[in-house]
């Protein structure tokens, strides 16, 4: 069963968001706000195993968190009266994994490039590309499907940045769960982001600036004229009189904290060209970087450790053909990353009879050019570097996967999680809030029932600033062994609630070999589909999205015609349900 809370903004009444917000429901029940009963926000997971930092690890300890904070950590730690308990016996406990750099949850605008440009060499900065004051916070979508398939993997902050091309946005520190952006936020301006990116055209209507070249040139005029307006500002702040306003305008003033040193520009390297150049850049103006993507990283470890930049990797690797993946770690684990290039033969096809043997070592060589993206972390780590990972470009079901591939070859496992935690924490800035288990953090967790980086291990449930989510493993999608025909049909429902019982529809139909169904709201106004529907003859279980409550957990005993047990959410405690059925099937 899932659990997912705090997934939606409140847009609408929603199934059970009577649970958050009766009065909205049900005015004539209305109390006043001092009268609502208290709901807990104290969780205790008890007898778990705790990875407090990476390496450091304590056996059978309680996590005590209290109103989104982790208030104790410890074999002793003693379990409040008022405290919900998870039981960790069999789970292991991390701290929420942070993504460096990710275009999760920010909904931006397509560009229209239809409209023609009357100087395509100096076409307004919308069109051509450059947002630096558009930023990421106002384009949050806290209901994006991509939020939570993120955060199912562990993760529970995000450095996210606005998609687009030369300079899309600023970004924003979020976490990913919150009943709106702004519950999400954690700093609303962190960077801004930069990548070696033309302006997006259709040609006709080709504007500037088209080409690599063209990005770079325009990206140092940009900083030098917003270096000189800067100077102008600051002389005339200074004394104003029988001086000109200095010019003023969201680009250059967006723009403005970097030129300052206050404010990073987040720059995208997708290989080791866009690497140098960007370095480059970074070097001429003096502007604060934060380097990301680096998958070629590998090619310019000096550089990189010149800058002494905050770096995050991209969790996006080459993948190997279908039918050499069976071959492809025994290859790739012989060659070197630091070797000038491939060691494999170099056959050329003089007959027919030598084209087997070329293919053989063109596939040699491609498994070696892949082993150094696979090494790649590795080598930063033994080089002494400290990185983070992003995964834009990566799908969250390849995260971690490609987190297994970079161990295989050479990354070790506390390595891995400190850059998913303590390392990325650090170069984001948020180490006293962030990245371990310890009290005064936020309570950005993650359990599973085994080592992370192992592939049979599930995440359990991941924890977002105190709210617990609850994540179905694989397998966990509902069970029926029981006969549909006790359950198919239409039931009426009935919550016990602290504001009185609130009644509502639910409603059963044979598919497959299981079952799927819909629950009404108690206003009739709202019905959602139900998942993970479990039913073995007796015991009946479900769970559903119920809008800014989030996911709901029903578990109730069948007899006969008539039902009981108990719906649960996880920021509102569990209410008494029964049932009986108003439609059986003929």
């Amino acid at each position: 069963m899932t659990l997912h809370t705090l997934s939606r903004p409140f847009r609408r009444s929603g199934v059970l968001a009577v649970l958050l917000c009766f009065t909205l429901l049900f005015p004539t029940q209305a109390q006043d706000a001092d009268d609502l009963p208290v709901v807990t926000r104290t969780v205790a997971i008890t007898n778990a195993q705790v990875v407090t930092a990476p390496g450091e690890v304590m056996d059978r300890a309680t996590v005590l968190v209290r109103d989104g904070l982790i208030e104790a950590v410890g074999p002793d730690v003693a379990v409040p009266f008022d405290a919900r308990e998870v039981a960790g016996d069999s789970l292991t406990v991390y701290a929420g994994f942070i993504d460096g750099l990710s275009h999760v949850g920010v909904d931006t605008p397509d560009l229209d490039t239809s409209e023609d440009v009357e100087n395509p060499d100096d076409a307004p900065p919308a069109r051509a590309g450059i947002h630096p004051d558009r930023p990421a916070r106002r384009l949050l979508q806290p209901d994006a499907a991509d939020v939570a398939k993120l955060r199912e993997i562990g993760f529970t902050t995000a450095h996210v940045v606005p998609e687009g091309q030369m300079l899309p946005g600023q970004g924003a520190v979020i976490q990913l769960a919150g009943a709106d952006a702004n519950a999400m936020l954690l700093n609303g301006t962190a960077s801004v982001f930069f990548q070696i990116k033309g302006a997006q055209s259709s040609w006709p209507n080709v504007v500037a600036p088209s080409t690599d070249m063209a990005v770079i040139a325009t990206m140092r005029d940009l900083m030098r004229e917003t270096e000189r307006r800067s100077a102008m500002s600051a002389a005339y702040a200074d004394d104003p009189r029988g001086r000109q306003r200095p010019p003023t305008d969201p680009v250059h003033d967006a723009l403005r904290p970097v030129i300052e040193g206050r404010l990073p520009v987040a720059a995208y390297a997708e290989d080791v060209l866009d690497l140098h150049r960007t370095l480059a850049l970074h070097q001429e103006l003096d502007i604060p970087v934060l380097l990301t993507g680096l998958s070629e990283s590998f090619r310019a470890v000096d550089a990189l450790r010149d800058a002494n930049a905050p770096l995050f990797l991209t969790l996006d690797l080459p993948e190997a053909p279908d039918e050499d993946a069976a071959d492809d770690t025994t290859a790739t684990a012989e060659s070197s990353p630091d070797s000038p290039g491939p060691s494999a033969p170099d056959v050329r096809v003089t007959t027919h009879e030598d084209a087997d043997a070329e293919e053989a070592a063109l596939k040699a060589r491609q498994a070696e050019e892949r082993a150094q993206y696979y090494r790649n972390a590795a080598l930063l780590h033994e080089a002494g570097l400290r990185f983070g990972f992003t995964t834009k470009d990566v799908s969250s079901g390849d995260v971690r996967a490609n987190l297994r591939t970079l161990i295989e070859h050479g990354l070790t496992e506390d390595a891995a999680l400190a850059a998913l935690t303590t390392d990325a924490a650090a170069l984001l800035g948020l180490e006293d809030q962030l990245g371990t288990v310890a009290p005064g953090k936020i309570a950005n967790l993650v359990l599973t029932d085994g080592n992370y980086f192992d592939p049979d291990t599930n995440v359990r449930h991941v924890m977002v600033d105190g709210h617990l989510f609850e994540i179905a493993a694989a397998g966990d999608e509902g069970e029926v062994t029981g006969t549909v025909s006790a359950v198919v049909g239409s039931w009426a429902y009935t919550i016990e609630s602290p504001q009185g019982e609130l009644s509502g529809t639910l409603t059963f139909e044979e598919s497959g070999s299981g079952l799927a169904g819909t629950i009404s709201s108690p206003t009739g106004d709202d019905e959602e589909d139900l998942r993970s529907i479990s039913f073995d003859g007796t015991s009946l279980s479900f769970s559903f999205d119920s809008g800014n409550v989030g996911e709901v957990d029903v578990n109730v005993s069948v007899d006969g015609s008539d039902f009981e047990g108990s719906v649960s959410t996880s920021q509102f405690g569990s209410f008494p349900i029964t049932g009986s059925r108003t439609d059986p099937p003929e």
